[in-house]
């Protein structure tokens, strides 16, 4: 099922719509949950332009790959969409989104023979190309960090990402991934040893 084919039936709106909700408070996602466990479309629509540029960009960032990003986007808020009735009010719905999110990009890679780099090699080519010099060691290093983040075990990336990419507190992930506040914590220093080791290099 495609998002796009289903925005119409919910009214997901045009591009002017899009991000209004920038940030919610907790007791209006609580309220946007109960709406949507309601079969409010509306809500779902708040919902979706709230949280959908955190999932993409998590996703982007997992899987590395722009396109399929984009495609397990738009099925992570499907299936939220389809197992509303399964949501609990006064839980974290964020966190079972991103949960959704991770399976989905965890079965789609197992399926693939390799994570391709994040920077696609036309925009690369036009950073270098801009300015040679300032540009080439600030692309091999990103390129090169971005190689080390997809070495990392499944959910020690993900953990990874959701902290120091966009921003969670460890106890959001704790409670995204149903694991404990040490668990957590443990992840993030194997991450941050073996992003160590990788780019030793270039921390000389």
């Amino acid at each position: 099922m495609n998002l796009c084919s289903y925005s119409n039936s919910c009214n997901l709106g045009n591009k002017k719509d899009r991000f209004i909700l920038i940030k919610l408070e907790e007791s209006q996602i609580q309220y946007l949950v109960s709406e949507i466990k309601n079969n409010n479309k509306e809500a779902f629509k708040e919902f979706f332009f709230c949280f959908q540029p955190k999932v993409f960009r998590f996703l982007y960032r997992y899987t590395s790959i722009k396109e399929m990003a984009e495609d397990l986007t738009q099925e992570t808020f499907i299936k939220f969409w389809e197992a509303k009735e399964n949501l609990i009010p006064n839980s974290s719905p964020v966190s079972y989104l991103f949960r959704i999110a991770m399976n989905l990009a965890n079965n789609y890679l197992s399926r693939r023979p390799a994570v391709q780099p994040i920077y696609e090699k036309d925009q690369l080519l036009v950073n270098i190309c801009k300015d040679p010099d300032k540009e080439l060691d600030q692309v091999i290093l990103m390129d090169d960090f971005q190689r080390a983040i997809n070495t990392l075990p499944e959910r020690c990336r993900a953990i990874f990402i959701l902290s120091r990419f966009d921003g969670y507190e460890y106890s959001e992930i704790a409670d995204a991934f149903q694991i404990s506040l040490q668990t957590v914590k443990n992840q993030m220093n194997k991450a941050i040893s073996i992003l160590r080791k990788q780019l030793a290099a270039h921390l000389e």
